[in-house]
């Protein structure tokens, strides 16, 4: 069972995670990253992590797409830091979310049932 965040927690994660959209929608000129969206966005009870969930509607190659933006992460923390000026950010870490992909998946298997 999930604990209960605190208001200033859930507050610094949605304003983390609308800044951070912002910055990947904005920011990035790379091809490969075009029509990359941030899905959800984890942090750390102690704000020492952020996971940010990555999916593209495109058909890409995910392990590459974490690698670029994770050398892109210098600059988008530089970025969110000039936005956010709190004494400590927590360590951002992108990860593929393949939810939308296993539901996907779940939608095709239906749809091959009910024909």
């Amino acid at each position: 069972m999930k604990s209960a965040k605190s208001p200033a927690l859930s507050r610094f994660q949605t304003d983390f995670h609308r800044l951070l959209t912002t910055l990947l929608q904005r920011d990035i000129d790379d091809p490969m990253l075009v029509g990359i969206s941030l899905t959800r966005l984890d942090l750390t009870d102690a704000r020492g992590h952020a996971i940010a969930y990555i999916h593209s509607i495109l058909p890409v190659d995910e392990q590459e797409c974490v690698k670029r933006l994770n050398k892109l992460k210098p600059h988008l923390i530089h970025q969110l830091r000039r936005a956010m000026p709190k004494k400590r950010l927590p360590e951002l870490v992108f990860r593929w979310d393949d939810a939308l992909d296993k539901a996907h998946g779940v939608m095709d298997t239906m749809d091959k049932l009910r024909s």
